[in-house]
């Protein structure tokens, strides 16, 4: 009788560990082949990067070849890509560190404090991102031209936090919602002014979505061509449009192509490395939210 109790018991756990092992199974196949189909992409473009130009484009594509790195020596060598690199880098840092000394504050002030009108404002905020960027390039130019920002770097600085300003307000305001304005009191009550509570308790809070939507502005505006395009020349010319540079109207240069975008990529991935670290440790700590 003991047995005959026991078997079944037996073989309702073994069922259960055999639909709990087949779900862990097919749950990773579909995670390795998600994978699969996000990075081949990547592995497509670093491998054309290092064909010859002769090899880049060929069909059927050559899986087995010799690499070389002759188009990053290219690269290098080009005082063009040098100067354009080191532009995009410069500025788009430097937009970075500016939309989050505007925007987080801003989103900080609406979140707290009682704003006449505050959905209007939000949606006029907002609104500096419904239009396509074909639609205001040429006004902007009208004004840089009058200004004397066309070609300069300030200009492209203001250009880039003009379109990554509403993100950051609209993302901050909402990671500001979410954090109990009795922090803060707390922090008054042991003396603390508004803005060392701001700057000690709230901002340390919100240290995921700083770095979050720091993320994503350095990215929009690392990517962005048709600004540049329209409003720079010689002396501030971004990265993109040296890469665009490769595509010709008669030909395109694939693996010089190929190796431009790979190189486009790696300061990307840095920062994303290195914010990650932070990222990680900012949500270790948790936020309490509102109820």
């Amino acid at each position: 009788m003991a047995t005959a109790d026991t078997e079944p018991g037996s073989s309702q756990r073994f069922e259960k560990g055999t639909r709990e092992t087949l779900v862990t199974v097919a749950r990773h196949a579909v995670l390795l082949t998600w994978s699969f189909l996000v990075l081949f992409p990547l592995y497509w473009l670093a491998s054309m990067s290092l064909k010859p130009s002769g090899q880049a484009n060929s069909l059927p594509p050559d899986w087995i070849f010799l690499p070389t790195v002759y188009n990053y020596l290219q690269l290098v060598q080009s005082s063009d890509f040098v100067t354009a690199f080191a532009n995009s880098l410069l500025m788009v840092g430097a937009s970075v560190v500016l939309v989050l000394l505007i925007g987080v504050p801003a989103a900080y002030v609406l979140s707290r404090y009682d704003i006449p009108k505050e959905r209007d404002v939000l949606v006029w905020i907002l609104s500096s991102r419904m239009l396509p960027p074909i639609a205001v390039v040429l006004p902007f130019f009208i004004i840089f031209q009058e200004f004397n920002l066309f070609d300069s770097k300030i200009g492209m600085v203001l250009m880039y936090v003009s379109i990554n300003l509403s993100l950051v307000v609209w993302v901050m305001k909402a990671f500001f919602d979410g954090i109990p304005e009795t922090l803060e009191e707390a922090a008054r009550v042991d003396g603390a002014t508004r803005f060392q509570g701001f700057l000690k308790i709230i901002l340390p809070a919100a240290k995921p979505g700083i770095f979050s939507v720091a993320i994503i502005s350095f990215i929009f505006a690392w990517i962005e061509l048709l600004f540049g395009l329209v409003l720079t020349s010689f002396n501030a010319v971004p990265v993109t449009l040296f890469v665009y540079s490769f595509i010709g109207s008669r030909s395109i240069e694939w693996s010089m192509l190929a190796a431009a975008s790979t190189a486009m990529i790696i300061p990307v991935a840095i920062f994303l490395i290195a914010v990650n670290k932070y990222l990680a440790a900012g949500l270790s700590f948790g936020v309490v939210i509102k109820e």
